[in-house]
């Protein structure tokens, strides 16, 4: 009982919090950094119909303009988080 309590109310939140907001935050950058602005992060998705999502729901276009969208920015930045703190780690273990 207790264990379920707190994974349900304090860490599930707590993951959401750090999935949706800070990796979303940190894919925009990248994504905006890495593309020099050719691509852009879409926060919703409630006006964009399923059939004008392409490749697995990953981005759509807007005239001549490409959106990705949030889950792809915050997974962008959970990976490229990723990749720094592996680094980090790697060159404070290989000294």
């Amino acid at each position: 009982m207790p264990a379920s309590f707190i994974g349900e109310f304090i860490v599930q939140p707590l993951f959401e919090l750090v999935f949706h907001v800070v990796a979303y935050h940190v894919g925009c950058v990248i994504v905006a950094v890495l593309s020099f602005g050719h691509l852009k992060c879409d926060r919703y998705l409630r006006d964009v119909p399923k059939k004008k999502l392409r490749w697995c729901g990953l981005y759509h276009k807007r005239g001549e303009q490409i959106y990705l969208t949030a889950d792809t920015a915050a997974l962008v930045g959970l990976l490229f988080s990723g990749l720094v703190v592996a680094l980090i780690l790697w060159l404070y273990y290989r000294a």
